[in-house]
């Protein structure tokens, strides 16, 4: 824990953790959206709902990549992918309807990175 005892995503150190449900739902994410097999990605997704204690699920097409989305919502809840994730599949208006692309689109860039660059990069617009 940071020296105040609040977990917070902006720590001094920028450590990455990924999990395998996170690869495993991404990847059965990309087979349906690009083409791929739909029993290999439900194979991915299944493998995360067993482990979860859910029972394994048998859609296709237009639902499967839904109940890929919502397994997503599910399992990686509180772990700061949900903005990310609608953002990437264009459902962040449907959650967010005061959401603007022309300033949420990007975050902004800490100070500190734009000071040390040295006029290399500029602040993203909107901030």
């Amino acid at each position: 824990l940071p020296p105040d005892g609040e977990p917070a995503l902006n720590w001094g150190k920028n450590i990455r953790a990924i999990r395998y449900a996170d690869v495993l739902l991404k990847a059965a994410e990309g087979r349906v959206r690009y083409g791929g097999s739909e029993g290999t990605a439900r194979a991915y997704v299944n493998q995360v709902r067993v482990r979860a204690g859910v029972p394994g699920m048998s859609a296709s097409g237009t639902q499967l990549l839904e109940d890929i989305y919502n397994g997503r919502r599910m399992e990686l809840a509180t772990e700061g992918h949900r903005y990310f994730d609608l953002v990437r599949t264009g459902k962040i208006e449907d959650v967010f309807p005061n959401w603007d692309a022309s300033k949420h689109l990007y975050l902004p860039l800490p100070q500190n990175e734009i000071d040390a660059s040295q006029g290399a990069l500029t602040q993203n617009p909107g901030y």
